[in-house]
């Protein structure tokens, strides 16, 4: 086993070890809150607080990772995480909780996890080679949807049903075994940058910051990548919001089968991540990228014309596949193509967007469904969608050969502007 190999596997069962305690606090959480209060507004909250980090804090993030080594990051992460973890359990013993506290924790895990995540993928091309960047990122995400659609949350219930306590305190252990696993790992130096200025340090990111944003708004073959999966998440977050009306209602299917549709979309998040190294030997990338995008929209479009128990669990299956096809590729080609300085503000953007286009794409689809039918946000993603699949395809044709060069400085990208 190579020095290379070894640090991914590493990396990857840190990844396995926080997405299982993710996914276990996903289900707990929401509980204690439920347990804490019955105003649905303060429970619903919750949620909002714990995504708030992404949008306040970002990018600043991700320019701090550009300036360092990103697994310092992973384990300043995992051990606040850790801490914070303990914390709750200790709470908890001890017969302490209120919604103030439940969301000061959220917001503190929030920062956490957004500092963790950009890191990790910042990570993976320096101790990865090349030509791996699809097998790496393809297990990374199969221990993403496992951990988080499947493990976690199966044990989540289970364990707080034992204790309140007991996920929290689980959840605190996963991180610090994924602490253990990454404190002696060391990637290849970063890029040199230019140092901060004493008594400058939060203007310096922010210019950094916008650096990043600058170079992704020349980079138009990465720039398209990256709003093509916002759109993506966005049309089909307006479905994927108000199917549970759709299936409880004109469908039929009972509680049961709604848990099955789920799951029947985390299985297909599966299986498209683990796929996608075998599709990528066989088939051009780009050509994955736009046939993701196309299923998507013909499985939205088969279920708006006929609406079945059977299609919607294929549709939710589908789109979990076709979803995990396009993140391990999106993923590795911002790897490559975005230089190394300014991977880390790169996909901090791309996650800001996606995670706008989360809330953005429900309350759409909701208001759609409202005005026109609990259909119509399906058919609108399908129309959408086919839109998308045509526009990529055209605005990809040509390559990344018009963007900036990877050897570009982000102080030199800002410079230009």
């Amino acid at each position: 086993m190579t020095s290379a190999d070894t640090r991914f596997n590493r990396v990857l069962a840190a990844a396995a070890l926080s997405n299982v305690g993710d996914g276990i606090r996903m289900v707990a959480l929401p509980l204690l809150a439920a347990a804490t209060t019955r105003d649905a507004f303060a429970v619903s909250a919750l949620t909002a607080v714990a995504f708030l980090p992404w949008f306040l804090f970002g990018l600043p993030i991700g320019a701090l990772v550009d300036r360092s080594r990103p697994e310092r990051f992973m384990v300043w992460a995992n051990t606040a995480r850790t801490l914070v973890l303990a914390a709750l359990t200790v709470a908890l013993l001890a017969d302490l909780r209120s919604m103030a506290l439940l969301y000061v924790l959220a917001f503190l895990l929030g920062i956490g996890e957004a500092a963790y995540d950009n890191a990790a993928q910042s990570l993976v091309p320096r101790v990865v080679p090349d030509e791996k960047l699809e097998k790496a990122n393809s297990a990374l995400i199969t221990a993403e949807r496992v951990g988080q659609d499947l493990a976690g949350p199966a044990l989540g219930g289970v364990l707080f049903a034992l204790s309140p306590a007991l996920p929290f305190g689980l959840n605190a252990v996963a991180m610090a075994l994924g602490l253990l696993l990454l404190a002696r790992l060391r990637s290849t130096p970063p890029a040199p940058v230019a140092a901060a200025s004493e008594g400058n340090v939060v203007r310096t990111v922010v210019t950094d910051a916008v650096a990043g944003m600058r170079w992704l708004w020349q980079a138009s073959y990465v720039r398209t990548i990256v709003l093509a999966g916002t759109a993506l998440t966005f049309f089909t977050m307006a479905w994927e919001a108000t199917l549970v009306l759709l299936a409880r209602g004109p469908m039929g299917v009972s509680e049961t089968g709604y848990g099955v549709m789920l799951a029947v979309g985390a299985i297909g998040g599966v299986a498209g991540a683990l796929v996608t190294p075998a599709l990528v030997r066989r088939f051009d990338r780009r050509t994955l990228q736009i046939a993701a995008i196309g299923v998507t929209a013909a499985l939205d479009l088969a279920l708006a014309a006929f609406p079945t128990p059977a299609l919607a669990a294929l549709a939710w299956g589908g789109t979990g596949a076709a979803f995990a096809v396009w993140n391990v590729l999106s993923v590795s080609l911002r790897q490559r193509l975005v230089p190394a300085g300014l991977l880390g503000r790169v996909n901090s953007a791309n996650r800001t967007f996606s995670m706008a286009a989360v809330p953005l794409g429900a309350v759409t689809g909701g208001a759609v469904a409202d005005a026109f039918g609990l259909r119509a946000p399906l058919w609108l993603a399908a129309g959408a969608l086919t839109v998308l699949t045509v526009a990529y395809a055209v605005l990809t044709r040509t390559g990344p050969a018009q963007d900036p060069s990877p050897d570009s400085e982000p102080d030199k990208v800002a410079d230009r502007q």
